[in-house]
């Protein structure tokens, strides 16, 4: 792998372009900006005005973009970008209900410095709606989405 450099990091890609057949992944470049932003403000209602602000690289500055041409010529463009993910809170067995909440904000705050150090501005959890953890990530500014989470784990 090598470096290259993005916004407030390193992003790391693969050495060489990914070629299958006649298309070609590769990383965005300035002079394919216009057309990228073109294409995203002529996708309507395609885009989910929130996933085009999070693709802005104001917004996400570690954010790492993508080109897939084929023949030579663009045909899609997609920005990725990092996401903090909590994947469980867990707790001695004998803490108060009290030094919970406080553990919880402490690890809020401290994950919430955490990435804006590292130029990453989301953080997400995964939860179901009558748990309690889900009451108070609400209380604390997270915000539930009803699109449906998709993952895919390489």
């Amino acid at each position: 792998m090598r470096h290259i450099e993005n916004g407030r990091g390193m992003s790391f890609l693969p050495a060489k372009e990914i070629k299958m057949s006649d298309y070609k992944f590769r990383l965005a470049e300035k002079k394919d900006a216009p057309m990228t932003s073109r294409w995203v403000a002529e996708s309507g209602n395609q885009i989910d005005p929130e996933d085009k602000q999070l693709g802005l690289s104001q917004t996400s500055p570690m954010a790492v973009y993508f080109i897939v041409e084929r023949d030579g010529e663009p045909i899609a463009y997609a920005p990725l970008l990092f996401v903090l993910h909590l994947c469980h809170l867990a707790f001695a067995p004998d803490t108060r209900a009290s030094e919970r909440m406080h553990a919880m904000q402490t690890l809020l705050d401290g994950a919430k410095e955490f990435s804006v150090e590292a130029g990453v501005h989301r953080i997400q959890t995964l939860t179901l709606p009558d748990y309690g953890v889900a009451k108070w990530a609400l209380d604390h500014g997270f915000v539930a989405d009803d699109r449906v989470l998709l993952t895919l784990d390489i």
